[in-house]
């Protein structure tokens, strides 16, 4: 019996389906052999060439990573800044120092935040080892390194203080030749904030037509503006940041025009979420009975503090337990927020001899105690501090009330284990006001008031001017005439 043969005939399509899927075959075979080959790439690293001193270091993988590998063969140091032009003829003696500071990761990305602040005019090199492992088994098979310098802080500020409408200006204390409008709002900006990473600003314009406030965003890099509130019948003003730069926090006011015999409502603070498109906005506090101002968060943005005005003191919340404290206090004011969360330096008011004049407090939270940092009975006038970024120290507004009396306000550095303070910036012709570290902790920007004229007479026609202060060198530069609110810029 004879076997026949049989034919098997495929139609066009078949055919183009049997090419296709030998192709994707050959194409899987040859991603898996190339694959290996190339192993895992860096497809992103940040910052390159310039960075600010509150940069975090990022790098994108090609797929999600063995983290523990990584962590394992990354390394950041401060190198000479002629090592960092060429950071693949790298010696030892070129390493200056080695940085710490925390990992985390988003995927396949990973970013770094160094422990501290990095120096401004110092250069530093990344490099990865070669050997870190992928999920998938690949390896980075080459070493990575890539370098960076930092740039000098800048100083934004308001500007004109004695006209309209007020603007942000931005100049660099180094070179003030450079200072330059960033705002251009004709109705005028009542305040605002910078991001932690320096690469934004969110400020509060009023409205002319409506008489309310909106919150907006300004991009450094881009120039862009973007609005990320729509209060119709608020007052929305007083953005603060929170520290990793995802959500802002604000003043809100109702004003409650459309309500028969309702006045306008008191502060309260509400949140921007950046995280989402477009930014969503909502209360601080589930509870609409914390009504409060003067937000500050602490350095890991797990806590916060605004004075609340139902319970007459200042409002510490913590966000990783849900609880809250309440520190009592008359004088109205938040204080200053130390970088840890632990601690408020805030102000109390006493009667001394028929006249008003405050002290500071030093609130431990952990501890639960509440100690007096200058006293009721010193010779003294103390109503504002701010924390260096490491929490070891304090510089406060002091005026004396005794022999040593000035008009205004004087810089002191006080140590806030002992309450023992030193002169900083004194200089009776000027009362010192508003007043913040760098990130750095190398200097201090200064609101100042020239209240007497060169030859001790009042000055009837001063108008506030912005300083910076070198603590290394006790170099004091004078950035803006006819300007307030001075706010560093990473």
């Amino acid at each position: 019996m004879e076997l026949g043969t049989r034919t098997i005939f495929l139609s066009p399509f078949d055919r183009l389906v049997l090419v296709v899927a030998l192709l994707l075959v050959g194409a899987v075979g040859l991603t898996l052999v190339l694959g290996d080959r190339v192993g895992v790439t860096l497809q992103r690293a940040a910052p390159l060439g310039q960075a600010r001193s509150t940069s975090r270091i990022i790098m994108q993988f090609s797929e999600t990573m063995n983290r523990d590998s990584v962590a394992e063969r990354l390394y950041v140091t401060q190198v000479k800044p002629e090592a960092a032009a060429n950071p693949d003829a790298l010696r030892p003696d070129d390493v200056l120092a080695q940085i710490s500071g925390q990992i985390t990761w988003s995927g396949a990305t990973l970013t770094f935040t160094p422990a501290a602040a990095l120096m401004p005019g110092a250069a530093y090199l990344v490099q990865l080892e070669a050997g870190a492992a992928g999920e998938t088994g690949r390896q980075v098979l080459s070493e990575y390194r890539f370098s960076f310098m930092v740039r000098s802080p800048r100083v934004a500020y308001l500007a004109p203080a004695s006209g309209a409408p007020l603007n942000i200006w931005l100049a660099d204390p180094a070179d003030l030749s450079g200072a330059r409008q960033i705002t251009f709002s004709p109705s005028g900006v009542f305040d605002f904030g910078v991001s932690p990473d320096g690469s934004a600003v969110a400020y509060s314009e009023r409205n002319s037509s409506t008489g309310t406030s909106d919150i907006k965003l300004l991009n450094l890099e881009t120039g862009a503006v973007q609005q990320l509130t729509n209060c119709q019948d608020a007052d929305c003003t007083t953005p603060v940041w929170r520290p990793d730069g995802r959500v802002i926090g604000y003043e809100r006011v109702e004003l409650n025009s459309d309500l028969e015999n309702v006045g306008v409502s008191p502060t309260r603070i509400w949140l921007i979420d950046l995280s989402t498109t477009p930014a969503t906005t909502r209360p601080l506090f589930d509870d609409s009975q914390i009504l409060g101002y003067g937000l500050q968060w602490s350095r890991d943005g797990s806590r916060a503090t605004v004075f609340d005005i139902n319970s007459q003191g200042i409002l510490l919340h913590d966000f990783n337990t849900g609880l809250t404290a309440i520190i009592p206090s008359r004088y109205g004011s938040t204080g200053a927020l130390s970088p840890d969360g632990t601690k408020i330096v805030f102000p109390e008011v006493t009667l001394a001899a028929g006249q008003a004049r405050s002290y500071l407090q030093l609130a431990d939270v952990t501890a639960q105690t509440v100690e007096p940092l200058s006293y009721p009975d010193d010779a003294v006038d103390d109503d504002a501090a701010a924390w260096s970024p490491d929490g070891q120290k304090l510089v406060i507004a002091r005026r004396y009330t005794d022999d040593r009396f000035t008009p205004g306000r004087q810089l002191f550095l006080m140590n806030p284990a002992d309450g023992s303070a030193e002169p900083l910036v004194v200089d009776e012709r000027y009362a010192n006001g508003f007043f913040s570290f760098d990130p750095t902790g190398q200097q201090i920007a200064i609101q100042r008031f020239p209240q007497l004229m060169p030859d001790g007479q009042l000055n009837n026609t001063g108008t506030p001017e912005i300083w910076t202060y070198n603590l290394s060198t006790g170099a004091l530069t004078q950035v803006a005439v006819d300007a307030f609110y001075p706010r560093w810029v990473p």
